[in-house]
């Protein structure tokens, strides 16, 4: 008996349940085998392309499938570093010097790096950036994360960075930017600087050494009380939210002498197509020149409502503070038919940098009690269909929004003229007994419940049990 059918024999019988397991066995080894030699068989560049959408730390890890893939991550075009899951910043350091030592690629396209800001860490951080702008990286990156326990001063930019002319994108999450020098950034075309402060004069050495430039978006940053931004080759500029360093004090006899922050604008760009400024701005000033390219513009301010939209139901997501009123006054307005309005408190609620927030909202002094009987008479023929009001998240953030909150409900109870159901979710007032019921809660309800109503038919109810928004 040869040896193949020897196996699966026990005393000289063939047992036909073993020969089909080993046979499947066998399969399935094949077919393991086979599949590795498809991907063995890929070209060193298919599989550098892999490895670059991995994070570094995981494309790394790749090294233990087989010899090929021992050394092959130091080829990766495209480095990715982030302190997230490591103990701590030291820890952190060490593993991306370890990494850079190996690296051998000479050219990068991309080199992300993210980090809660040490002090210890900057001459290491330094290093690590002349490394990506000597392999001529083109896209980079660098994010810094303040940690408000700890008073760290932010990362400042190596002068070195001024003077590159390969990279086209650089993305700046709070970071100094202060060139000593010119900027010389001959191939840049995206620039996106978000919580930094920025000076007059840092931002003019850049759009003047920029001149390939066509994308720059600022992004909750702290600004002069002046920008005047030039370019010849910008195509999209976004302002989103943004702090002046300058500031002029106004006298009042309510709140005494109140710092009110200034923003003058002035933009020549021939070349812009698009325009976008975000945010809450206690004084605006925007001059623009020669825009001969800007041929569209779509603007929403306090007296200049939005395009009117046809819908029948519209879902704001919103924090309902006070900022927000103006916006939700406004989408009202320009929505004349719906039917069904969803408020959605609590899926909307992101934390705010504390020490941006806290130098805002110091800075101004909005009233919406005025600002809502100012916009009333608009609505008197405008809330002519609404017939169902959804709101959700209700108790989560209570006493945080009780006023605002309140506002709205009064408003729309007042306007809607054929309202017929107001649903208030999350109370949790049935869980209570009256005289358990917390009483901030039991306050408002009550409140919510004494409000007129325009509509003769319209209920508010509220619910204190499990179920899917859509379930309403």
């Amino acid at each position: 008996m040869d040896e193949e059918s020897s196996v699966g024999c026990i005393d000289g019988e063939r047992n036909p349940i073993s020969i089909s397991e080993d046979s499947n066995q066998r399969t399935k080894r094949h077919k393991t085998l086979t599949a590795q030699d498809r991907i063995s068989a890929l070209p060193d560049s298919v599989l550098l392309d892999i490895l670059s959408s991995l994070p570094t730390k995981d494309a790394i890890k790749t090294g233990v499938l087989s010899k090929r893939w021992t050394s092959l991550w130091t080829s990766v075009p495209s480095l990715s570093f982030s302190d997230d899951s490591f103990a701590n910043y030291d820890v952190f350091a060490t593993a991306v010097d370890a990494t850079l030592a190996q690296h051998t690629a000479p050219k990068l396209t991309k080199f992300f790096v993210k980090f809660k800001c040490h002090s210890q860490l900057n001459p290491r951080l330094d290093a690590w950036v002349r490394s990506a702008t000597a392999a001529k990286v083109d896209q980079l990156s660098i994010t810094c994360f303040r940690d408000l326990e700890k008073k760290f001063r932010i990362y400042v930019l190596p002068q070195h960075l001024y003077a590159n002319e390969f990279v086209s994108e650089l993305n700046i999450f709070s970071c100094h930017i202060k060139p000593n020098g010119l900027i010389r950034w001959s191939s840049l075309k995206r620039l996106n600087i978000r919580i930094s402060p920025l000076g007059e004069y840092a931002l003019k050495k850049m759009l003047m050494g920029s001149p390939s430039l066509e994308y720059l978006e600022f992004c909750t940053c702290f600004w002069p009380s002046r920008l005047d931004i030039v370019s010849e080759s910008l195509r999209k500029l976004v302002i989103n939210k943004g702090f002046t360093m300058g500031r002029v004090v106004r006298s009042s006899r309510k709140m005494g002498r109140v710092p009110v922050f200034v923003l003058e604008m002035e933009i020549v760009a021939p070349k812009l197509e698009s325009l976008e400024i975000v945010g809450n701005f206690k004084r605006l000033k925007c001059r623009m020149k020669y825009m001969a390219a800007l041929v569209l513009s779509i603007m929403s301010l306090k007296y200049l409502p939005s395009p009117l939209s046809k819908c029948k139901s519209l879902t704001m997501k919103a924090d309902m503070d006070k900022w927000d009123l103006p916006g939700i006054a406004s989408l009202l307005q320009s929505s004349p038919y719906v039917e069904t309005l969803v408020i959605d408190i609590e899926s909307s609620h992101r934390p705010i940098l504390e020490f941006l927030e806290k130098h805002y909202l110091n800075s101004c002094n909005y009233d919406e009690e005025s600002h809502w009987k100012s916009t009333e008479t608009y609505f008197n023929s405008l809330l002519l269909c609404l017939t169902t009001v959804k709101i959700f998240g209700f108790e989560k953030r209570l006493f945080h929004i009780k006023e605002v909150f309140i506002l709205v409900v009064r408003f729309l109870l007042k306007n809607a003229k054929v309202l017929e159901k107001m649903v208030i979710s999350e109370p949790r007032v049935m869980k209570y007994q009256i005289g358990d019921m917390p009483y901030e809660i039991l306050q408002v309800t009550q409140k919510l419940l004494s409000f007129p109503r325009s509509s003769p038919h319209a209920m508010v109810m509220f619910t204190n049990f499990p179920y899917q928004k859509n379930d309403l």
